[in-house]
């Protein structure tokens, strides 16, 4: 995805009811590199008030302070001691950052979220039947306005991005398929190892829910920024 805007085909799929019409035209605000680059503040025009962004780097992670009994843990022995966290029945542990990224080396995350979060919410997501990460979406973060699940999530939480085990016939990498949903707009697309789907709530809009997908980086580098 780190790529001209030309060279991304954005794949608008009409099998959900009412798919709005057109991205729109909105400012990329991100430069990539080999190092990551937090963009601060940018703006996306959307039909109504142009909606502000903020780098990731200004929002808090509530679980990264999870974790201090699994540092240097890789693979079974990495999960086992998360899922142990859990009460064996809910799929989805609160998670650090460090430990996602040790799970799914790799992983990616936006350097841009809506201008209203302030916080940000990481589980990695089991199937609890076998007790491995569930493939179809093995990690999931909340984009939360305020302390998460202090608030119901239609008033709090802005946007949901859910990370799946990429397998065969999954869409090529740069293809991005964009759904209305009942209370918002999803997308989705393929980069490298994984597929991403971000949720974005109905008043984030459609510029900015694929300006915040174009700014993925690794979550591994945001870990020393």
């Amino acid at each position: 995805m780190r790529r001209a805007a030309s060279a991304i085909t954005l794949m608008l799929l009409t099998g959900c009811s009412d798919l709005l019409g057109g991205v729109g035209d909105f400012s990329r605000g991100v430069v990539y590199g080999d190092e990551p680059r937090i963009v601060t503040t940018t703006t996306v025009a959307s039909e109504g008030p142009a909606l502000r962004l903020t780098g990731v780097t200004e929002v808090s992670w509530s679980n990264d302070d999870l974790g201090a009994d699994t540092g240097g843990l890789e693979g079974v022995e990495l999960l086992s001691a998360i899922w142990a966290r859990g009460d064996g029945i809910t799929p989805f542990i609160q998670s650090s950052r460090r430990e996602i990224a040790a799970a799914l080396p790799g992983i990616e995350f936006p350097q841009l979220v809506p201008g209203q979060v302030t916080h940000i919410s990481s589980q990695l997501v089991f199937d609890v039947q076998s007790v491995v990460l569930d493939p179809s979406t093995a990690a999931a973060f909340g984009m939360w306005v305020g302390e998460p699940y202090d608030l119901p999530r239609a008033e709090a939480q802005l946007a949901v991005l859910r990370v799946g085990l990429r397998a065969a016939g999954d869409p090529a990498p740069g293809e991005f398929f964009s759904f209305q949903v009942s209370e918002g707009r999803e997308l989705t697309w393929t980069e490298r190892d994984y597929v991403y789907q971000l949720f974005c709530r109905t008043g984030v809009g459609e510029p900015a829910c694929f300006a915040i997908a174009e700014s993925l980086f690794s979550l591994q580098s945001m870990l020393s920024t």
